[in-house]
């Protein structure tokens, strides 16, 4: 599988950013046995930079005056990071999956969720759980995906528009792992926390590091 991990870095040159991913990933590198015992559900084989999942950055300078041109980077200092522009962009995601998947049960009305049903079979079969598996599996979708799928929508937007295009908020910055400035690799499998208290720690811990350390996204495979 693949997952995204944000390393935090220490201030250093641009140029030195890519060797200091590199160290601070190495001890979870699985296929390096000179290590000790380490959780397997968080380590990786391989990574890279995770340009597709960039930081949006703030305008500066001439960008202000070219406001259809924004930079991005996979690893920038923490100050240097729009982070408004990326809960923005979360909660305007979160607003059009919402919206697709209520027109959606608009037309099946009595879709029931998974925990209603002795066998995910059953569950699939539903006309409107049905179209997002069909839509997943073409990945044309902007919203059905296989990812929403299988959080089972039926539950997830239960409890309406408002709570989910919050809970989009809050996971803006959310990535599967993030590796601390000591080195210390979190992900929401860290004292089975799942993913609201994994989002909710990594908005803390960013909130706690000064504006010049780096925030580096990579995405690994395990």
């Amino acid at each position: 599988m693949h997952f995204y991990a944000t390393v935090f870095l220490p201030p250093m040159p641009p140029a030195d950013v890519t060797a200091a991913i590199a160290a601070a990933l190495a001890p979870y590198n699985r296929d390096d046995y000179t290590h000790g015992p380490f959780d397997p559900s968080a380590t990786w084989d391989r990574w890279e930079p995770a340009r597709a999942a960039a930081f949006p950055l703030l305008p500066r300078g001439l960008d202000r005056l070219r406001p259809g041109r924004r930079r991005v980077a996979f690893a920038a200092p923490k100050a240097a990071i729009d982070f408004a522009a990326l809960r923005d962009r979360a909660v305007r995601h979160a607003a059009g999956q919402f919206d697709a998947w209520a027109e959606l049960t608009a037309a099946h009305p009595g879709t029931r969720p998974l925990s209603e049903f002795d066998g995910q079979g059953d569950w699939l079969a539903q006309p409107a759980v049905q179209a997002v598996a069909t839509a997943a599996a073409t990945r044309r979708h902007p919203y059905f995906t296989f990812q929403f799928l299988l959080a089972d929508p039926v539950a997830t937007l239960a409890d309406g528009r408002g709570a989910h295009l919050a809970r989009a908020a809050a996971h803006a910055l959310f990535t599967y792992v993030y590796v601390t400035l000591t080195g210390d690799w979190l992900s929401e499998e860290t004292g089975n926390r799942g993913a609201d208290e994994h989002a909710l720690a990594l908005s803390s811990y960013l909130e706690s590091v000064a504006p010049d350390t780096i925030l580096a996204r990579v995405r690994c495979h395990a």
